[in-house]
């Protein structure tokens, strides 16, 4: 879910900048749409797996990064070519 959810991202353009990270994770700055100078920081374990999210407000679910960056699945789906 959570590489869906980085190429989802940066299909998006939401995706600022990709860091990796002393502790092996991979770090992306995500920018938000319910704030002009604001992103969100999400980490990414060595594994693939989701690490944490952090933004102004504290610590982040996936739901809440996805809110926050204006991402969608359903919008997603949507776009796609017809195969």
């Amino acid at each position: 879910m959570i590489d869906d959810l980085i190429e989802l991202a940066y299909s998006r353009h939401v995706v600022r900048e990709a860091l990796p990270c002393p502790d092996g994770c991979d770090e992306y700055v995500l920018g938000r749409v319910d704030a002009v100078n604001a992103s969100i920081r999400l980490w990414v374990r060595p594994d693939g797996r989701f690490s944490r999210a952090q933004g102004d407000e504290g610590q982040l679910s996936l739901g809440q990064v996805m809110t926050a960056c204006g991402l969608s699945y359903a919008a997603r789906r949507t776009a796609a070519p017809a195969a």
